[in-house]
């Protein structure tokens, strides 16, 4: 089924206002210059591994249940810096869920299902502006353009049946019908312009073209799945999909407008977000009732194994650095099973972040977070002056 021009909602909001102007002549230009390389010195924008170049890289955390966001320096597992929503002015439960980086890693964003905002950082983790949106879930950003795109948090139990297109510039939103419940797992094919979000309660995919908002619907055959995320692989022949009811992951051939079925692995309990290793040959997966972290082998899509550890406690949010190298996997510990190494009243208090060693499939770092890490994202750390002007505290 096929329709085509379907309607936008637009919601406008605000720009913030200008960067603040700077003066200086000779000095001031030569402390800044001066600053600038200490500030690379210190992040590490380009270390030497190998006798080869790496960019830095940060993964950004959101941590649900505490209102805050944890910044890893990914080379070190540092926690560099924890954002602490409730200082900008948001609600103690606005249960921030995703996040996601700009390519060059000028700005990230994270997502406020309770704060009904989609926030927008800069390099510095400073707020500069935001997008309103009703119980905002995943987010994914569109490397080609200027777009961000939403999908609805799987806690909203009655949503609008429309996804989230941001321009990433202004922050203003404009939503695409996708004539579905609950619109949740979401992600886009650049290279095609296409946009993918799944149903939680329907097997039913929507395939929205960016731009013409041409809309296919496509059904999948089976019992109640739930998809709960998907990952597109770097070729973009691949669309898989997991799934909370029926612990698989679904293999679609993403070359096909229908999304013919290619495979479904059995992968355990409630598999929750997929990535792909930037080489596609495997996709990583964290399955959140068995405490474990899924390996599927693209070639035969075959479990290969299943990574344990004391900080692998209900898996939730996966990230790969570009040079595949490590994998970090959010954990929410909500039964408590981790014990922190530091003292807490109530173990659930804090979560963990695995960094794994994708050579060795081992966990090499537990880095601790706050309560409930939910999605994450990674990114390259952004080696130019970071736009837009700081909005300081900044009233929901």
């Amino acid at each position: 089924m096929t329709l085509s021009n379907t309607p936008r909602t637009a919601m406008r909001h605000a720009r913030p206002g200008p960067a603040p102007r700077r003066s200086g002549g000779f000095v001031n230009g030569l402390l800044v210059a001066l600053l600038a390389c200490t500030a690379t010195a210190l992040n590490g924008a380009v270390g030497i591994v190998d006798g080869q170049a790496e960019t830095a890289e940060r993964v950004y955390v959101a941590n649900q249940a505490s209102a805050s966001v944890s910044v890893i320096d990914a080379a070190s597992g540092t926690v560099i810096e924890t954002i602490d929503l409730t200082r900008l002015g948001f609600d103690p439960n606005c249960r921030p869920h995703h996040t996601a980086v700009d390519p060059d890693g000028s700005h990230w964003y994270v997502s406020l299902i309770g704060g009904g905002n989609v926030l927008r950082f800069n390099a510095d983790n400073e707020l500069v502006s935001r997008a309103p949106f009703e119980t905002p879930g995943l987010l994914s950003v569109d490397p080609t353009s200027d777009r961000l795109y939403v999908g609805r948090s799987m806690m909203a139990v009655n949503p609008p049946q429309r996804i989230g297109e941001i321009d990433r510039n202004d922050m203003t939103v404009q939503e695409l019908d996708v004539f579905f419940p609950r619109p949740h797992a979401l992600t886009i094919d650049p290279s095609t312009n296409r946009i993918f979000t799944a149903s939680l309660v329907e097997n039913r995919v929507a395939v929205v073209e960016s731009g013409t908002e041409a809309l296919e619907l496509v059904d999948i055959d089976g019992p109640p799945h739930t998809l709960v995320q998907f990952a597109l692989s770097p070729d973009g022949r691949h669309l898989v999909a997991t799934t909370q009811l029926t612990g698989r992951l679904l293999v679609f051939d993403a070359t096909t407008p229908q999304l013919r079925l290619v495979s479904e692995v059995e992968v355990g309990t409630q598999p929750w977000h997929p990535v792909f290793s930037p080489s596609g040959d495997r996709v990583y997966f964290g399955a959140k009732d068995d405490d474990a972290v899924v390996v599927v082998e693209t070639d035969g899509w075959s479990v290969v194994t299943r990574i344990t550890a004391p900080g692998i406690v209900e898996p939730h949010g996966s990230a790969v650095t570009a040079d595949g190298r490590y994998l970090f996997v959010s954990n929410r510990n909500l039964k408590g099973a981790y014990t922190p190494t530091r003292q807490v009243e109530d173990n659930a208090d804090v979560g963990t972040v695995v960094k794994i060693d994708t050579r060795t499939l081992e966990v090499v770092q537990t880095i601790e977070v706050g309560t409930y890490p939910a999605g994450i994202s990674l990114g390259a750390v952004s080696t130019s002056s970071p736009t837009g002007s700081p909005q300081g505290p900044a009233l929901p």
